[in-house]
């Protein structure tokens, strides 16, 4: 009989920690709430300005949900189109901003490939892979060797999954600037 109440009372015990603890993490998330999306568009504002040398960038509303951000000159002038998409890779979603001008892909950043295998699938991310996308126009296609055209990108080595999420994921910024440029007209 005392051994079930001394188990009660720490299943007690544990659950009143786990809640503090909870309410402690949300109550923390809520009060610096604003500074956290500060932070986020700072550092979404740095990956923009890396693909598209632009004075400013605002939020375009699209079908779906979609994330598109018009790059803006000084004068208010449209210089392209940055599209935040996903496909599913090897061992999840990778987060692709592709910047898009004129119908043409003018730079590509890999978001978030963190769940993709270290040391291959992750090497999406690096500079070598993702210069392949710059000037592109119309759909990519990934290959495993040299690329022998223009809209051709040679795939990361053992990373096939991984390079065609990217692929994958340009492909739907391409559909989405193709929305955008016909809603335009």
């Amino acid at each position: 009989m005392k051994h079930s109440k001394v188990i009660l009372l720490d299943t007690l015990c544990l659950f009143v920690i786990c809640l503090v603890v909870t309410f402690a993490v949300a109550g923390t998330r809520s009060a610096f709430k604003e500074r956290i999306a500060k932070q986020e568009w700072t550092q979404t504002q740095t990956v923009m300005k890396k693909l598209i040398k632009a004075q400013d960038f605002q939020e375009e509303k699209l079908a779906g949900g979609q994330q598109a951000y018009k790059a803006l000159d000084p004068n208010g002038k449209i210089l392209g189109y940055l599209f935040i998409t996903e496909a599913y890779g090897y061992g999840s979603e990778v987060s692709v901003m592709s910047a898009i001008a004129d119908g043409k892909v003018v730079g590509v950043d890999v978001l978030d490939a963190s769940n993709e295998t270290p040391g291959l699938g992750q090497n999406v991310t690096k500079k070598e892979f993702v210069d392949q996308f710059s000037n592109l126009q119309g759909s990519p296609e990934i290959v495993k060797s040299a690329p022998t055209s223009e809209n051709q990108v040679e795939a990361v080595t053992g990373a096939t999954k991984s390079s065609t999420a990217v692929v994958k994921s340009v492909e739907k910024a391409l559909a989405l600037f193709d929305q955008v440029a016909d809603s335009e007209k």
